[in-house]
């Protein structure tokens, strides 16, 4: 990519500094991002370092909000001095992805419902086979969202937001936007609450398969298909060190 794309493609990303949607600014602190939607609204993190809100700056967007993509939480940038780019998808999530997921859970109360008849005798013969039916299409929701969060970031919601910053800026210089997202370096990074690297071990000492080791399946698999360069999961704790290995502060 040339200096003057890169150019080009921050000029596109200011343009929404001083943007909002329903109250929510396009351009905001971690802290203001990283907020529950509901109950408490409390902060996964709290840090001032400002980037993109890309969730609520799609929510505002009138060719994608009557069926809005996943997006990642957050968006940001770096240029070095060789004139490198990178963009950063950062997700926030209020989650334990230690434990197995709710379809490794739903596996499990199948089985139990099968292997203990008389404990389970609540539970007629009629449900017990819609219950093994469920069980083999069943997907957990956090880990398709996850998955899906840089996909449709990278592959609809920039384009398309780059689209429509064209339409009203005709006499800017414009970019080739899909071309230039596949020259540069495109990283992702999710922080959640609970995340241990290793996973956890139940009572006889057998390792536990946490969200944690499939998500990172998944995501090799788009670093392998070239969606993203680079992932990274870790606990909300390792944000400062993020940014700082980043040298984003």
């Amino acid at each position: 990519m040339s200096n003057s794309q890169n150019e080009s493609f921050k000029k596109f990303l200011e343009s929404f500094n001083e943007g909002e949607y329903n109250n929510h600014k396009f351009y905001d602190t971690i802290t203001e991002i990283s907020r529950k939607e509901t109950g408490d609204r409390s902060p996964l993190i709290t840090n001032n370092k400002v980037m993109y809100s890309l969730d609520d700056i799609a929510k505002g967007s009138t060719s994608l909000k009557d069926n809005l993509p996943k997006t990642a939480d957050a968006l940001w940038y770096k240029e070095e001095d060789d004139g490198k780019f990178s963009i950063y998808l950062i997700e926030f999530k209020f989650h334990n992805l230690d434990k197995p997921d709710a379809k490794d859970q739903l596996k499990a109360f199948v089985d139990n419902v099968y292997a203990e008849r008389k404990k389970y005798k609540c539970i007629s013969d009629d449900e017990k086979y819609e219950l093994n039916k469920i069980k083999k299409y069943y997907g957990d929701n956090v880990n398709h969202s996850l998955i899906l969060k840089p996909i449709e970031s990278l592959n609809i919601v920039i384009p398309k937001l780059y689209e429509e910053y064209c339409d009203k800026n005709p006499d800017q210089d414009k970019i080739d936007i899909k071309e230039y997202l596949n020259s540069i370096e495109k990283r992702y990074y999710v922080f959640v609450s609970t995340y241990t690297e290793n996973g956890k071990f139940n009572p006889q000492n057998e390792r536990l398969v946490s969200q944690g080791t499939k998500l990172e399946q998944h995501f090799d698999r788009l670093v392998s298909g070239e969606i993203i360069d680079y992932y990274e999961i870790g606990p909300r704790c390792d944000f400062d060190d993020f940014l700082k290995l980043e040298q984003l502060v």
